[in-house]
Parts: C-alpha cells; sequence; structure tokens
C-alpha cells in the first residue's frame, strides 16, 4: 500500500477506445484555446483604440469579438465534459462544434473580403492617436464614396500595425476553421470506437463470472486509468 501513487489527470484522461484520436483531440483543443487568447486580447486592443480616437467600432471587429468570448466559454467547457467520460454527449459536442464551423467561416469571409486587398507593408509605421483619429475620416470616405466597408478598412489601413492586428485576427479564424472542422469529425468517430469497444466486451451480467468482472473492471475503460 505504501507504494500506491495517485494517477496524474493528464494520463488518465478518457481514451474512448482510441487513445490516439483522444489525444489528438485534446491536442487540437489546446490550439484552439491559445487561437481564442490571441484574438480576444488583439480585437480587445483594436476596440481600444477605435474608442480612444472617440470613433464607432467596427460591426465586424465586434461581432468576431462576441463570437470569440462565447467560443472561447463552450471550448473550455467541453473538455470539462471530454475528461467527465461525456459518451453520448460527444455526439452532442459534435453538432456544436460544427456550429462553430459555420460561425468562423462567416467571421473569416466578412473579415477577409474588405481587408484582403490591404498591403500592410505599404503602410506608415507610425501608431499615434492622431493617425487613429485621421483613420475615421477615411473610412467614412470609403464608405460613401465608393460603397465599401470603409469603418474595417479605414481602421485595417490607418497603420501598418493595425493592419497586421486585422489581418492577424483573419488568419486566426481562418486556423480555428480548420481545426474545428477537424474536432467535428473526431468527434463522431470517439463516439463510435467507444460504442463498439462497450458491444465487443458486452454486458457483464449476462456472462460467466459477470460480477468478478464489474467489480475487476469498475466503470473504467480497459485503457482509461492505468495504475
Amino acid at each position: 500500500m505504501s507504494d500506491y501513487k495517485r494517477p496524474n489527470m493528464l494520463s488518465t484522461y478518457p481514451s474512448y477506445g482510441a487513445r490516439p484520436l483522444a489525444t489528438f483531440f485534446l491536442f487540437l483543443r489546446g490550439l484552439q484555446v491559445v487561437a481564442f487568447i490571441i484574438i480576444l486580447g488583439l480585437t480587445s486592443y483594436f476596440v481600444s483604440e477605435i474608442v480612444s480616437a472617440q470613433a464607432s467600432v467596427a460591426s465586424e471587429i465586434v461581432a468576431t469579438l462576441a463570437i470569440a468570448c462565447v467560443a472561447t466559454l463552450y471550448t473550455c467547457v467541453s473538455i470539462v465534459f471530454f475528461y467527465a467520460r461525456a459518451n453520448k454527449t460527444l455526439l452532442l459536442l459534435a453538432g456544436l462544434d460544427l456550429l462553430s464551423l459555420v460561425a468562423f467561416v462567416v467571421v473569416a469571409v466578412t473579415l477577409g473580403r474588405p481587408i484582403s486587398y490591404l498591403n500592410c507593408f505599404a503602410l506608415d509605421n507610425a501608431t499615434s492617436s492622431a493617425d487613429m483619429a485621421n483613420a475615421a475620416t477615411y473610412a467614412a470616405s470609403l464608405k460613401n464614396n465608393i460603397g465599401m466597408n470603409g469603418n474595417l478598412v479605414g481602421w485595417a489601413g490607418a497603420t501598418k500595425a493595425s493592419c497586421f492586428e486585422t489581418k492577424g485576427v483573419w488568419g486566426l479564424s481562418i486556423a480555428l476553421c480548420v481545426l474545428f472542422t477537424c474536432t467535428t469529425l473526431v468527434l463522431p468517430t470517439l463516439f463510435a470506437k467507444n460504442r463498439r469497444g462497450k458491444s465487443r466486451r458486452g454486458d457483464p451480467q449476462h456472462n460467466a463470472g459477470g460480477n468478478a468482472y464489474a467489480r475487476n473492471n469498475v466503470e473504467y475503460d480497459d485503457e482509461d486509468v492505468r495504475l
């Protein structure tokens, strides 16, 4: 009994009958959390710069910030459900991941259409508040003269820094589309693998020695916990 070691949480995550896929899913979730943190930081800073110039915030940036906040909360909660051996909840998570995928496809397209024409390297390096204030006039001019979504383009094209910030959010939105596509495919696969593994083991109550099997295995999968 003195040699007993409490299992580490990181080494005892549920395998759902396919440990490599479960590990891959957690890896993807980690990348999603990192991407969300960066997006929240960039968009929050961008909003603060616009507000400091006493101008209205671009609707695309506000929508991106709101979607990123909700998606970040969902992503963190889904990890908890995954560790709690969600089983059938995996299908629900797959559906929510699909909705998140659709949301970030819309974000990527909405941000990409106006700012894909900007050349950040050709812009000035200045980051003063005067440049940000002049961007408001430039944005209004774009919107009134060429019917373009000048609000976002005006702010993104104000300085080189703001251009790279906006394109960074756009690039991370595209990356999240890829990540959510992968998790949407992995989650149903884990559900199928877990269900197939349980069907192979069968119901212990209908097998000879079933009571002993139930005592030895409790509620864990064969590969879930190794002491």
